[in-house]
């Protein structure tokens, strides 16, 4: 049987191991892996020439359709993606209606018709009505991965309804009996934050450290705490979002040798950049804040040892930031495009992070995670084609020429993914995203 596509001489980096040799690919999946002479006769074959060959990454934490509509944002924010060695990108969604049902028809149409990779939701808990409605939204679509938000308060620049202990209760009573259900919570004390922003914002300060004490790390190590408690006593799937400090993964790891189902996610940004970084301003403002340095080494400390479980870009592509005012100024940066890179430069260059490691923390925990095993995650036989081809040699700068906040612009960083397979389909060579892979991406959360 001819194949469509195989990718040979390469460097073959799985969650549980590597080998030399390639891929072939027919129908969309992946219908061979082994050593080149075993690779079948395909339409084309790419010559890796010794490079490595990765799942495609899975990136289970973005917010696209925010300030620009949903539409541009599934075109241009998902051909980053692709150009990141993103293939699947799950977005954090919030609907402020009573219902969900159909929120997610209209969404997912809009991003079926303009997305390069495929994609998919969870949906965050904005009203009461939302959380008696889990069951049907699980019907209906498929979704069963819900957001609790705190740290925002109620007058927020960005409209975020924040939770209460009793929503997120609530919601974990119900999502305990739904198998592969999950919570997942935005850690931070909302009060203590508040109050404390109070007498910072006082003195006038403007600058990018004085956001970060105003939101201390202890805010969010207590509402970590306080999260495993009540997912201990539920008996719920708790995942941690965008950890910032370095004690989520330590108490996590606690929780979890008592048998709570407990995970931890953090972002590049936080394992890149402190709020003290001499180059940033209010612009590099994001939620939970950047952190020093020491809760920096903590969290690569969770990543070398395993018990930070995913990495997600927590990406927004907001307006341009006004930089005027660091109390109103908008949260968020993007990191589509860089993620893989900054990985490779800091944790396999600089930290002996493994290639599985990687792998693990990009593909496989995620796609275990949300439901999207045994289609998605690994580089097997039967699994959809979503692979990344990555020069681990090349050096170049960042440049950000897309829409939001880049903090890593004109870092020079070593190991860029050159060539991107998403279900089969090649959507990012030759430094380019073609126009033709625009509505290729197909929605993963879907009914049963």
């Amino acid at each position: 049987m001819k194949a469509d596509l195989v990718i040979k001489n390469a460097r073959v980096i799985r969650h549980d191991g590597e080998f030399f040799g390639g891929v072939a690919i027919k129908d969309q999946k992946v219908i061979a892996t082994g050593a080149n002479d075993v690779l079948p006769e395909a339409a084309r074959t790419i010559d890796a020439a010794g490079r490595v060959l990765m799942p495609g990454l899975i990136d289970p934490h973005c917010h696209l359709g925010v300030k620009f509509p949903f539409d541009e944002d599934m075109r241009t924010e998902t051909a980053a993606a692709a150009s990141g060695g993103v293939t699947t990108a799950l977005l954090y969604i919030r609907n402020l209606k009573e219902s969900y049902l159909p929120f997610y028809d209209e969404r997912k149409a809009i991003g079926e018709a303009n997305s390069v990779i495929d994609f998919g939701f969870h949906f965050g808990i904005q009203r009461e009505e939302h959380i008696a409605e889990i069951p049907k939204i699980i019907e209906h679509t498929g979704v069963k991965s819900f957001k609790c938000y705190f740290g925002y308060e109620p007058d927020n620049p960005i409209g975020i309804v924040p939770a209460t202990d009793g929503w997120v209760y609530a919601a974990m009573r119900i999502l305990a009996q739904v198998p592969g259900g999950v919570i997942n919570v935005h850690c931070e004390n909302t009060q203590i934050a508040s109050w404390i922003k109070k007498e910072i914002a006082a003195t006038g300060r403007q600058d990018l450290g004085a956001y970060t004490e105003s939101r201390p790390a202890f805010c969010e190590v207590e509402t970590i705490r306080r999260m495993i408690f009540l997912a201990e006593k539920t008996g719920c799937s708790l995942h941690l979002v965008h950890t910032s400090v370095g004690m989520g993964p330590i108490l996590a790891a606690e929780a979890r040798a008592r048998g709570v189902q407990v995970t931890v996610e953090t972002c590049p940004h936080y394992l890149t950049r402190t709020c003290y970084d001499e180059d940033l301003d209010m612009k590099a403002k994001i939620s939970p804040p950047l952190r020093d340095r020491t809760e920096l080494e903590g969290l690569w400390d969770g990543m070398l040892n395993g018990s930070v479980y995913s990495l997600g870009t927590d990406h927004v592509p907001f307006l341009p930031k006004k930089g005027e005012d660091l109390w109103t100024e908008f949260p968020g940066v993007v990191s589509f495009p860089w993620e893989l890179s900054l990985m490779l430069h800091f944790g396999v260059h600089q930290r002996g992070l493994p290639l599985s490691r990687l792998v693990e923390v990009n593909s496989y925990n995620p796609a275990r995670r949300f439901g999207l095993w045994p289609r998605k995650g690994d580089i097997e036989v039967g699994f959809d084609a979503d692979l990344v081809l990555v020069d681990l040699d090349e050096e170049r700068e960042v440049v950000h020429t897309g829409k939001g906040t880049c903090i890593y612009e004109g870092w020079k960083l070593k190991g860029w993914p050159v060539l991107t397979v998403a279900r089969g389909d090649v959507v990012y060579e030759n430094g380019q995203v073609s126009d033709e892979h625009y509505g290729r991406g197909r929605c993963v959360t879907v009914p049963a």
